[in-house]
């Protein structure tokens, strides 16, 4: 048991922060625990209940069921904002700002191994929450995209719902880490480097979900009343439709909306459209977006923390407090 007990720096920071590991313990056993009863309870319970002829309704089971999958959902998506704030703040920033990190540095503990120690643990913390909580969901939704009334047509595209679906929301949460250190480094204030960790983080995740539809070829069908991307794919993502004119330039439907749809091509009335045109991702594009995106989050992520060991030895981090030197042997002069 001596051995699995933490030990120097380790020992200190989880002393320090022991009040945050247990509040996150708690609300990740929670959060998995809610997941877990409401989809035991809509199995017993059932989904829909009958009326009466032709009339029907969801039931509370289910209800709690759809509340809890959105939370657990909604929870790994914002999992790096929460990362990302507390690795800048509380876990670097902080000790910087009000000196306590001399107490640790004139124990041989040297700035890069300091700084390892609190890097590694939130990394290891934050990779094992996501990976709990976009587990829980997936397991949480293979029983829900079997009911109509339960999935509510949320697609895997969906913002709220595509990072927890996969290995992508692992990625962001090391990026979290990443610039949160990064931040705190640089900036040495604890509201400051929060905020700055936050905005990054936030400002990557944006982009991503705005350019993520464009990591991986689309599909493209063109043809008639029979081409439908919903026949080649159950749940297909679609980027771009619209019709194809007599000359062979596209117009998109959001193009038609913005001229007057009854006026536009895009009516079914008119005839200068000579066919339909789509570009999507159908259901097995899935797995090679989600892997396109976490590589691009990695190398980030490994370009933030490079950055970030570059200025141990100088920099921005505070010079390495002084030591009383040694006492000097032979007749004392």
């Amino acid at each position: 048991m001596s051995t699995l007990t933490p030990r120097g720096p380790v020992w200190v920071a989880v002393r320090q922060h022991r009040p945050a590991l247990w509040t996150a313990l708690l609300l990740m056993v929670l959060s998995v625990g809610c997941v877990v009863a409401a989809r035991v309870w809509v199995g017993s319970a059932g989904a829909m209940v009958s009326c009466g002829k032709g009339c029907s309704y969801g039931t509370t089971a289910s209800g709690w069921f759809r509340w809890a999958e959105n939370y657990i959902g909604g929870a790994a998506v914002l999992l790096p904002l929460v990362v990302v704030a507390f690795t800048a703040g509380p876990l670097i920033a902080r000790e910087l700002e009000s000196g306590t990190y001399r107490l640790a540095w004139t124990q041989s503990v040297s700035p890069a191994r300091w700084l390892t120690v609190r890097l590694a643990g939130a990394a290891a913390i934050a990779t094992a929450g996501a990976v709990l909580l976009a587990a829980t969901f997936r397991w949480s939704r293979s029983y829900s995209q079997d009911d109509e009334f339960l999935s509510m047509a949320r697609s895997w595209s969906d913002r709220e719902v595509y990072p927890a679906l996969g290995v992508t929301v692992v990625g962001y949460v090391l990026l979290a880490v990443a610039v949160g250190a990064l931040a705190a480094v640089l900036l040495r204030r604890t509201l400051l480097a929060m905020a700055a960790g936050l905005a990054a983080t936030g400002g990557v995740s944006l982009f991503f979900a705005w350019v993520r539809p464009y990591l991986w070829p689309v599909v493209k069908a063109e043809g008639g009343a029979e081409v439908d991307p919903f026949t080649a794919s159950p749940d297909p993502w679609i980027v771009r439709e619209g019709v194809v004119l007599a000359d062979g330039s596209r117009m998109t439907y959001e193009q038609c909306w913005d001229m007057g749809f009854s006026k536009s091509p895009c009516d079914p009335g008119s005839t200068t459209a000579v066919a339909r045109f789509y570009e999507y991702h159908p259901d097995s594009h899935f797995w090679p977006l989600q892997l396109v995106e976490t590589g691009i989050v990695l190398v980030l992520a490994a370009a933030a923390t490079d950055d970030d060991g570059g200025k141990h030895d100088g920099g921005p981090m505070p010079p390495e407090a002084p030591r009383d030197p040694a006492p000097s042997g032979g007749s004392g002069k």
